[in-house]
């Protein structure tokens, strides 16, 4: 015997697939409208476009080009990279250096001030 609980708990089934159903059928309806638009819409000739031409393939060896320095600029390059990596070491110091430092200093300025 079907009780009003299930016929209830049937009828919530039905209702939520009626409603997943409606919206299934609006979003394909959208689409079908868009398509619908798109199609309207003119489109460019391709006669009248120019084909596009691929541009050959690069064998890999020709794609990294090798700077030509002459050996003056090839130095002064050097000499500045050189200077730039020293600038970058002299500002990264390391903390049990930088401590040992300051507590040399204070050291050395108290046996100073007292002589």
């Amino acid at each position: 015997m079907i009780t009003l609980k299930s016929l209830g708990r049937k009828l919530e089934k039905l209702e939520a697939s009626m409603q997943k159903d409606a919206r299934r059928l609006s979003k394909l309806i959208r689409k079908v409208k868009r398509a619908a638009a798109s199609e309207m819409m003119p489109r460019p000739n391709k006669a009248r476009t120019k084909p596009e031409i691929k541009p050959a393939s690069v064998p890999a060896s020709s794609a990294k080009r090798k700077r030509k320095l002459s050996p003056e600029a090839r130095a002064k390059l050097s000499a500045l990279m050189h200077e730039r990596w020293a600038a970058k070491r002299a500002t990264v110091i390391p903390v049990a250096i930088v401590e040992e430092a300051t507590a040399v200093s204070t050291t050395d300025g108290n046996a100073a001030a007292s002589a």
